[in-house]
């Protein structure tokens, strides 16, 4: 790029929405892409697997909705990242803010080092950090699953504190306490199905001094070894009996599990499945139209907790 297309470039500020699997991210950039706050926004999804099922969640209802698939921004396609980016702002109309979904065991300090980057850092500076807390399961997660989701909430510049209608005030204060513990700091914002008000997760104007991003101190949040998904994918109907069953046999160590199905009670609509931990919603979406039914799930766990053949033996006698 030439001195004066530099200087000619906008600055494009860029949020992150982080969070754990299951948060509810996805909700929360449905309800900015449909929001009114006057802003051209581009989207950029990561799902940790070989089907972006994230990118087809989103309602794209006013922005440019792009993927980054098969592997996690922070480390894999921390690269791709950079040069989506920089199309993005480059081209002939460019967003006026760049909002970006890692995948729910992505490192947002990896992901944020990105944008230490000098050609990012003038055209587009880092807004702001916004992590999704599940208010009923993060303070209780385990393992490598707790730390992930404890570095997620320590990066926050905002704590968007998610589903506080199915906890009780005990539930709440034990969210809030934990989120303080960790990121004392930022600013909690309580919201159901991802509502938060716009106006405070959009214009920040923080992210700048994440401890670590520059002198490299801060220890990666999580290694690839792990997590694992698998995705299940057919174009067969699905009972929603057998499909119940088959959710309720799922291991403890699957954690989430999300994706379209081809239902065999709605065949001519989308369903939507979200599930995470137990915790299970199937919605009805938009109609088929042109595409072909189908289902693809997309289950996310721990390395040695997500069997594939065992899901899609349980799966597959779901279908058909």
């Amino acid at each position: 790029m030439s001195g004066e297309a530099k200087r000619r470039a906008p600055r494009v500020p860029v949020t992150i929405v982080t969070g754990f699997l299951g948060a509810g991210k996805t909700s929360l950039l449905n309800h900015i892409l449909s929001g009114e706050h006057g802003r051209r926004i581009a989207v950029l999804v990561n799902d940790f697997g070989s089907v972006n099922i994230d990118a087809d969640l989103v309602q794209n209802s006013s922005g440019e909705v792009l993927s980054l698939e098969n592997g996690c921004i922070c480390c894999s396609l921390s690269d791709g990242l950079l040069v989506t980016a920089l199309r993005l702002i480059r081209q002939e109309n460019p967003p006026e803010h760049i909002v970006i979904e890692t995948s729910g065991v992505a490192d947002p300090y990896e992901v944020a080092r990105t944008f230490s980057d000098a050609e990012l850092q003038a055209c587009a500076p880092l807004d702001g950090i916004v992590t999704v807390v599940d208010c009923e399961l993060a303070p209780g997660l385990e393992g490598d699953m707790f730390e992930l989701a404890k570095r997620q909430v320590s990066a926050a510049d905002v704590a968007v504190l998610n589903k506080i209608d199915i906890v009780d005030q005990d539930g709440l204060k034990r969210a809030h306490d934990w989120v303080e513990s960790l990121a004392p700091n930022s600013r909690s914002l309580d919201v159901t199905q991802g509502r938060a008000p716009l106006e405070l997760i959009l214009g920040v104007g923080g992210a700048g001094e994440l401890g670590g991003l520059e002198d490299g101190t801060q220890t990666p949040g999580h290694s690839a070894d792990s997590f694992a998904s698998f995705t299940w994918e057919s174009e067969e109907p699905v009972s929603m009996q057998t499909l119940n069953s088959a959710l309720r046999q799922l291991p403890r160590t699957v954690f989430r599990a999300k994706g379209f199905l081809h239902l065999r009670e709605k065949p001519d609509h989308r369903c939507i499945l979200q599930a995470t931990s137990g915790r299970a919603a199937i919605t009805v979406g938009e109609p088929w139209g042109d595409d072909a039914p189908r289902s693809g799930i997309v289950f996310i766990g721990t390395r040695a907790g997500v069997d594939g053949s065992e899901i899609a033996a349980l799966f597959e006698a779901a279908s058909g």
